[in-house]
Order: structure tokens, then C-alpha cells, then sequence
């Protein structure tokens, strides 16, 4: 007899629907995970409204999931068993191209991603490669969902090379920003995390920094003035895609120091040519997360607590719809929204 899943298909922009389809069954280097929880993310919202640059309809959406092994291949050999709770890695490579060969499929030429590209979590059941699946211990499924974006955070902080004793700015305090400070702080820096939110810097405080800065009441450069002691941060970090806040990045980093924009806008920035050189900046981009997905699952266990506060709101699989359009319109309340598939 045929066994049957629900799945929230995004059939076009504003339109979703919740479908019975039939449960996938595991197939040669692909296992079946029962899905848990997903997270949404701004890629999620702009998937939905139709603004994202690459999505594609319709679509199963959803690239921060946890859940359980549900049915291996017979050719698994590996160390997972049917029931072990993993996070799903959602990014593939090609596996030719030149960023590819250079071991960053991250921004390969013909990067997939679970939910953007192709089909994703916000399912019963969902059939992925065995290679993108990380062990998640006994974390709770709605704590491990913020791997992902965690992964992201530490990719982000090591292009910038952050090390013991940096002077950071973490520019932007929503879940990328968070995961940056976490990660930032873990490593043994000073981080200055700067929001408009109020809630948002009291979790970026209990991420590790040292510093928080409301840009609403507060002047910025000459908070990150202070807080490097005149010197200028050694390394900043973007994580809202505001072409001002990039300039302004660009105006607070140290000399010598860098710049890594992880936050994404199609919006252009006018920056001084001189600035750059007279500074000697590197200015980085940072995409996705390339190998960080391990340290990113023992960083959410050993902040496991700290993490967990990060999910406000929890809605069923039958509300992905509502649950999308709660948090684009309260940004003040909604900091990480999580679809629990266990939910009705």
C-alpha cells in the first residue's frame, strides 16, 4: 500500500497550498528523513512574495530543517542509523566548476539549495543525499533547525579571519547577525553588535557581546570609536544588506582590517575608491557555509540554551502560509519563526 505525506507546496507568489503526496522512499546514496521542524528565514519570505532572485514555482520550500532517519538506502555503510536526529545540509555543488574544485561549493556556478532550487523541507517526509545530512545528537529539533544559520554565522567570521582579542562589529542582530556573534565571541573576541530592535540586542548580549548599540538612539561610528578605543573595528560584519551600513562598515573598520558583507541586497552602495586603498581593507563577500556545518551543530549544543531563545513563535505545517506573513509583518516580534511538522 502506498504511504502518503503532507507537503506545503508555494504554487506562485502569495499562493500556498498543503498537498497529500506520496512519501519518498530511499534510493541509492539518499536516505528519508521524517522532518521536525523548519526554520524560516528572509529567503523564505522573499521566496513567497516572489522577489527572491532565484526561486522557481512551484515549490516545496524550507533549507533549515532538523528530523529523524527515517529509512536508509541498503547502501549507506555509514555511521547513521534509522531514528538518529540530523540537520539537513541544503547546499550541493556541482562539483566541476572552479570555486567547486577550490572546495567553496557554496558559491558554485550551479549551486542547488534545498527549498530555493529544488524541493525542501516543509514536508512530512523528505529524501536527501546522505552526504548533507550531520548528526544532531539529542538536540531538540527546534533548537537544531539554527545549525543552519549558525553555519552561516561561522563561515561568515572566518572569512574575516576573526581570531583571540579582535575588536568586532556585527552589524545587524537578526539570526545571521546572531549566529555571527556567537561564533565571533566563541572565538574569544570583543564584539559590538549594533540593531534597531530592542529584543534583538538583548539576545545579541546573551550571544557574547560585550557591547550593543540601538542605531536608532545611539551614534554608531562613534560607538565602535569608543569601543576600539579609536583604533576602528579589525574586522566588521554586514549582516543586513543596507547599502548605508556597508558605507558605514567601510568608515569604522580599522586600518588594515576587513569587511565581510554577508547580508544580501541588489541595491548598489557608492563607496570612495580611496578609501579602500589608503586603508588597505579587504572587502569580502561571505555566501552560504562551505564545511562549517559540524562546528556549527557543537556550537548550537554548547550554546544550546542561549540558541533556543532565538525561536519566538512556532506554527504547524498547516499555517506555513500564516506563519510567513506574521513574521514580514512584525519584524519587532519575530526574530526566528519555526514550522514544527509535529504540530497540527
Amino acid at each position: 500500500m502506498t504511504q502518503t505525506s503532507r507537503s506545503a507546496v508555494t504554487l506562485a507568489p502569495g499562493r500556498l497550498e498543503l498537498r497529500t503526496v506520496e512519501t519518498p522512499s530511499p534510493s541509492p546514496g539518499r536516505a528519508v528523513v521524517r522532518v521536525e521542524a523548519v526554520g524560516l528565514c528572509g529567503s523564505d519570505y522573499h521566496i513567497f512574495d516572489g522577489t527572491h532572485p532565484y526561486a522557481v514555482f512551484p515549490q516545496v520550500q524550507g533549507h533549515e530543517m532538523a528530523g529523524v532517519v527515517a529509512a536508509l538506502p541498503a547502501d549507506s555503510g555509514g555511521p547513521l542509523a534509522v531514528g538518529d536526529r540530523v540537520v539537513v545540509n541544503p547546499l550541493r555543488g556541482c562539483g566541476h566548476c572552479f570555486p567547486c574544485r577550490r572546495g567553496r561549493p557554496n558559491c558554485c556556478v550551479a549551486v542547488t539549495v534545498m527549498g530555493v532550487q529544488v524541493p525542501g523541507g516543509l514536508a512530512d517526509h523528505v529524501a536527501v543525499p546522505l552526504d548533507q545530512l550531520v548528526p544532531a545528537g539529542d538536540l531538540p529539533a527546534r533548537v537544531a533547525v539554527l545549525s543552519e544559520p549558525v553555519a552561516i554565522g561561522l563561515h561568515a567570521v572566518g572569512r574575516g579571519g576573526v581570531g583571540p582579542g579582535d575588536d568586532v562589529v556585527v552589524l545587524g542582530a537578526g539570526p545571521i547577525g546572531l549566529a555571527a556573534v556567537l561564533a565571533a565571541a566563541d572565538r574569544g573576541a570583543r564584539v559590538l553588535a549594533a540593531d534597531r530592535i530592542a529584543a534583538r540586542l538583548d539576545l545579541a548580549r546573551r550571544a557574547g557581546a560585550a557591547r550593543v548599540v540601538d542605531t536608532g538612539a545611539e551614534d554608531l561610528a562613534a560607538a565602535v570609536a569608543g569601543f576600539t578605543r579609536g583604533a576602528g573595528a579589525a574586522v566588521v560584519i554586514e549582516a543586513t544588506g543596507v547599502p548605508a551600513l556597508l558605507r558605514l562598515a567601510v568608515d569604522v573598520v580599522a586600518h588594515s582590517g576587513t569587511v565581510v558583507a554577508v547580508g544580501i541586497s541588489t541595491a548598489e552602495v557608492a563607496l570612495t575608491v580611496s578609501d579602500l586603498s589608503r586603508k588597505e581593507l579587504n572587502l569580502l563577500g561571505s555566501r552560504n557555509s562551505a564545511g562549517e556545518f559540524p562546528a556549527a551543530v557543537d556550537l548550537v549544543t554548547r550554546r544550546a540554551g542561549v540558541v533556543a531563545d532565538w525561536v519566538t513563535h512556532e506554527f504547524g505545517l498547516t499555517e506555513v502560509a500564516a506563519a510567513i506573513r506574521f513574521a514580514v509583518a512584525n519584524p519587532h516580534e519575530a526574530e526566528k519563526v519555526v514550522i514544527s511538522c509535529l504540530l497540527e
